[in-house]
Parts: C-alpha cells; structure tokens; sequence
C-alpha cells in the first residue's frame, strides 16, 4: 500500500510549512514524524478518499514535540 500524506502542522500556519509525501507505512496517531528539521507529534489521522487499489489519501495533523495545543 502507498500512502499519499498531507501533514498540516496545528498553528503551524507562518512557523512550520505544510507538505505531502508518499510513504509505505499508514501514520498513527501518537507516532512522531520528522519533516524537514523538525520533529513532530501525530494528533489525528483522517482518511480523505476511500483507499483504491494499493492507494490510500491520508490528512495527518501533527504538532511540534513539545509544545501543547487547544485542540
């Protein structure tokens, strides 16, 4: 299975860039990911398309480790 991700950082909108990548393993919440030089926490992990094929659309939001959101 190959995952399209959208990873959108919470409040991220000025400090932290979005991005998307494929990737093989599905994203769980919890789990921390590293984009660019920064590392973050997976908060909700939402699928956007019904998976087709060996193919599954993914909008993952994260935060930075470390920081606390209101969400």
């Amino acid at each position: 299975m190959v995952y399209t991700v959208s990873y959108v950082v919470v409040g991220g909108k000025k400090k932290y860039p979005s991005g998307m990548m494929n990737q093989s393993e599905r994203p769980v919440v919890g789990e921390q990911v590293k984009l660019g030089e920064n590392t973050f926490e997976i908060v909700e992990v939402k699928r956007m398309l019904p998976p087709s094929d060996d193919f599954e659309f993914l909008h993952v939001t994260v935060k930075p480790v470390g920081e606390e959101t209101d969400s």
